[in-house]
Parts: C-alpha cells; structure tokens; sequence
C-alpha cells in the first residue's frame, strides 16, 4: 500500500474478513511510508484500509507529538544530572586522597 507524501499523517486500519463481514482488529497513526510498511507486515494476509485524520484526531496526535518531545529534554537532564555527580564524586576523591591511594596515583 501507498501513500502519497501530502496525505500524511494517515490512519491505517487492519481487518479480518469473514462471512461476508470485516471485523476490526488494529489502528495505528501513522507519518511516513515506512510505518505503514511495518503495519503491513504485522498484518500480512489481513485486509488493510486507510484513511485520513478527522480534525479531533489532527488536534490530539498534535498534543502527544508535542508531549513526546518534551520527555526527550527531561531524558537529557536526567543524563546531564548523572554526569555532573560523576564529576563531583571524582572531585572529592581526588581531595580526599582516596583516588590517589586506590589507584597509586602520584601528581
């Protein structure tokens, strides 16, 4: 299945078809070619359809799109937090002798 790069974000819906029905068994939103390659073969022999966003749902991937960037800045404080305390803890080491004692370090 293909989608044309303007359409994007798109839903893609997977189904079951049997007598004469489709029954629903998975929806993802999706923003790239690949993303739907990869729902495709999840559901490979499944009857996929897809279809654009209403507005609500424009709104609501706006939201979580903006929520997830947030949790990548929190990430790199968490990462600089951590350096920052190795650099403390090596600094007093360093003063207290401790490291030159462990390791033989002579300056």
């Amino acid at each position: 299945m293909e989608v044309r790069n303007t359409d994007f974000p798109v839903v893609v819906q997977a189904y079951e078809t049997s007598n004469k029905q489709d029954v629903f068994i998975a929806e993802q939103v999706v923003n790239t070619q690949a993303e739907i390659d990869g729902f495709t073969l999840r559901f490979a022999g499944k009857l996929i359809k897809a279809r654009s966003l209403n507005d609500t749902e424009i709104e609501k991937q706006r939201h979580v799109n903006s929520r997830r960037g947030s949790s990548s800045a929190g990430r790199s404080y968490l990462w600089i937090f951590v350096l920052l305390l190795i650099v403390i803890l090596i600094g007093v080491g360093f003063y207290t002798g401790w490291i030159q004692k462990t390791f033989n370090v002579s300056f």
